[in-house]
């Protein structure tokens, strides 16, 4: 069996530098900053709206908070890998067009390397690009129009190493260390009757950075726990390359200019906060607050004219097995949770904000050998005021999490 589990790491190392090479998203926002911003939280967390700092699991591998991870199973090594499909409803000045976007989400794998010490390895995208925008424009002091094309495509991903550790039964550290890359490509045509001007300009990013997290747990009752979660990231500058080509017909011959610079663009200071209450191990509730700084941040040393993010989110996990149940709804976990976000994109004078709510089912294999996690969300981002497009999306995420004892000593081989 553990050869197996290897195997299927390999196919998937293999295979997924293209599979994540080509985040899909539709989004005519992904226009701004780096991209559309990934989901917050995956796996079991997007059941119940990512509401993740305070959560713990035998069997979650967070990212979002890797203090977490102390609370995994000490004898288990979990190999989780997601996809996600999402069918958005594009609106705008009474028009309407519906768009589908499919993803492998995630692809995580974590085990506890001591009593007190937990890992875990995750490839995530961070941003996704891929919008297609045209307009008809006035020439300055004529009658005239010229056609204007913008598309882009790509996307940023993060492969994170993350270890939390134990430092007493009640407090956990952890830390994550964050590999990011990809590349993201924006392209923009001119047309004028016959002469057009091309600009493509493609950005290419490999940098490191890092966050931390913590969690506080203890029981004020003999019911009832409670656990506090926190996470912090610095601003840091990612190194990256800009890639500009372009191309004019004006003369009457097609004229290419290469340019190539170096710099660099920044991952915002972040910092979290979570509050959570379980009791009896099976009931589970919480909130987070999530704040990124995207105001202060740069793009090749320019103001990124983006805000600052808060992310607003509240959730509950219900693990309905007691541990002596036989009817298959009562083997179930439920999840369910809702997130209001403000977004980092200022479009004109209108704040590009997203809510929504989910729900979820955790659904065991037989004899423990891991669990299917569903979760549902329904959406809205944007408005569809001062002639701006409100996005209404429905997105289903599958979860397939495979658990194998590894460090069980067998008396009879």
């Amino acid at each position: 069996m553990k050869n197996l589990y290897l195997s299927i790491l390999l196919v998937l190392v293999s295979g997924v530098h293209v599979c994540f090479a080509q985040n899909n998203t539709s989004s005519p926002y992904s226009y701004y900053g780096l991209g559309e911003l990934n989901q917050v939280g995956f796996g079991q967390a997007s059941g119940f709206g990512g509401t993740s700092l305070s959560f713990r699991n035998r069997s979650y591998l967070s990212v979002d908070n890797p203090a977490a991870l102390t609370a995994i199973d000490s004898l288990k090594f979990i190999f989780n890998v997601g996809v996600s499909s999402k069918v958005s409803n594009l609106n705008q000045s009474g028009n309407s067009d519906v768009l589908y976007d499919n993803n492998l989400s995630h692809v995580s794998l974590g085990f506890r390397i001591s009593p007190k010490i937990a890992s875990a390895v995750s490839l995530v995208p961070y941003t996704s690009m891929g919008y297609n925008i045209s307009s008809l424009e006035k020439v300055n002091g004529s009658s005239d129009y010229y056609q204007r094309i913008l598309s882009g495509s790509g996307g940023l991903n993060q492969f994170i190493i993350s270890n939390g550790i134990a430092l007493t039964n009640k407090l956990s550290l952890g830390v994550n260390a964050i590999y990011l890359f990809g590349n993201n490509s924006a392209n923009e045509t001119i047309t004028l009757g016959s002469t057009y001007n091309i600009t493509v300009e493609k950005l290419i990013s490999k940098g490191v950075y890092g966050n931390i997290g913590m969690q506080y747990q203890d029981a004020f009752n003999k019911d009832w726990e409670i656990t506090i979660g926190a996470k912090f990231q610095p601003k840091i500058q990612v190194a990256a390359k800009k890639k500009e080509n372009v191309s004019n017909s004006s003369s009457g011959n097609v004229i290419d200019n290469d340019v190539l610079n170096k710099g660099s663009f920044d991952v915002p200071m972040t910092y979290g906060f979570g509050l959570g209450f379980t009791k009896n191990k099976q009931l589970w509730l919480g909130a987070d607050y999530l704040h990124e700084k995207w105001s202060e941040t740069k793009i090749f040393e320019k103001s990124s004219a983006l805000a600052d993010r808060n992310r607003y989110s509240v959730g509950m996990n219900y693990i309905a097995n007691d541990g002596y149940a036989t009817k298959f709804l009562k083997k179930l976990t439920y999840r369910f949770g809702a997130f209001y976000d403000t977004g980092y994109i200022v479009n004109d004078i209108n704040r590009i904000k997203s809510k929504g709510v989910s729900f979820g089912l955790g659904i065991p294999m037989a004899q423990n050998k891991g669990a299917i996690n569903l979760s549902f969300e329904f959406g809205q981002m944007g408005t569809a005021d001062n002639n701006n497009v409100r996005e209404d999306y429905g997105r289903v995420t599958i979860e397939m999490s495979l658990f194998e004892t590894w460090f069980l000593k067998r008396k009879y081989q």
